[in-house]
């Protein structure tokens, strides 16, 4: 059945919305779309084997490590959807004029992006699984599991609603992924992870998925009780310069101890549950955000020029 046949016998939106849905899923499958979830375990994969068993021992490795996954994370979640409706335009602006309502394609799109997302989730935690210790227990739900497959998911989520957004509103699939190296490095940029955020950057700062992405996790991660080796390192590294290894050999390795074992960031990866639920918040309404703006630019689809 044709699918504007199928929009006359259900002109309702909940029966568009299962009209929409099926189609997605099957052009899931049928136009090799699965490749989003390969990429999902071969990107895992690399990561992992790169971390290893240094992640949830070393607090600066630690703190780089998630940032390398929420990266991962906000590339894969783009890519699954950045192509999704550009490419189909000219059908949404033919069934719109039929009878399509554009908050149900939207919502189509979110039911069907919300279950990709929650099998990469899924995907990635098994591979890291593979090669890294996790902590014992999740600081919300009190299962590490089920914390991270939150965390993970409204990552994911939050990052491909946000290439929804951007599909929606360009008009061509050249366009979206001239975009989306922008996004990605305005991702990583303002995540405050490569160097400290100051001024306007610091406020800009927070409209960014992978600030809040990386808190959450670093936080489940207990952070800030995961032994520091950054002065220990540092001290090693001195050692290479003339004149120092005397000056170092007179510092008690005890103190040197003492302090690493001290060394905590700031309140922000506190182990707190409040902090934690914050930040998911915080990513929901960026899927609510992205959502609005993907609804607002398809109702004035019929006003493309094309």
């Amino acid at each position: 059945m044709k699918m504007e046949e199928a929009m006359q016998e259900r002109t309702g939106r909940l029966g568009q919305i299962r009209v929409y849905t099926g189609k997605f899923f099957r052009i899931f499958i049928n136009e090799r779309d699965w490749k989003v979830i390969v990429f999902a375990v071969v990107i895992s994969a690399l990561l992992s084997l790169v971390m290893g068993p240094k992640m949830f021992v070393q607090k600066e490795f630690t703190r780089t490590g998630m940032f390398a996954i929420v990266s991962s994370m906000v590339w894969i979640g783009i890519f699954n959807s950045i192509q999704n409706v550009c490419r189909e335009r000219d059908i949404i602006k033919r069934e719109h004029r039929t009878g399509l309502h554009i908050t149900s394609y939207v919502a189509s799109h979110m039911i069907f992006q919300a279950v990709i997302c929650a099998v990469q989730a899924i995907v990635m935690i098994v591979i890291f699984r593979i090669f890294m210790e996790f902590p014992q227990k999740g600081l919300v739900t009190g299962n590490y599991y089920v914390d991270i497959f939150i965390c993970f998911f409204l990552i994911l989520y939050a990052s491909d609603m946000m290439g929804l957004a951007v599909s929606s509103v360009v008009k061509s699939t050249t366009a979206a992924m001239t975009v989306m190296p922008f996004l990605l490095i305005i991702q990583l940029i303002l995540s405050g992870s490569i160097f400290p955020l100051t001024g306007p950057a610091k406020s800009l700062s927070n409209l960014t998925i992978s600030k809040w992405g990386q808190r959450a996790l670093l936080i489940e991660a207990n952070l800030n009780e995961i032994p520091s080796t950054m002065l220990e390192e540092e001290l090693k590294q001195l050692q290479m310069f003339d004149g120092m290894e005397k000056l170092i050999d007179l510092i008690p390795e005890e103190a040197v101890s003492d302090l690493s074992s001290q060394m905590t960031y700031k309140k922000i990866y506190d182990y707190k549950e409040e902090l934690v639920t914050r930040r998911w918040l915080y990513l929901m309404a960026f899927v609510a955000v992205f959502a609005a703006i993907s609804i607002f630019s398809l109702e004035l689809i019929d006003h493309d020029k094309r």
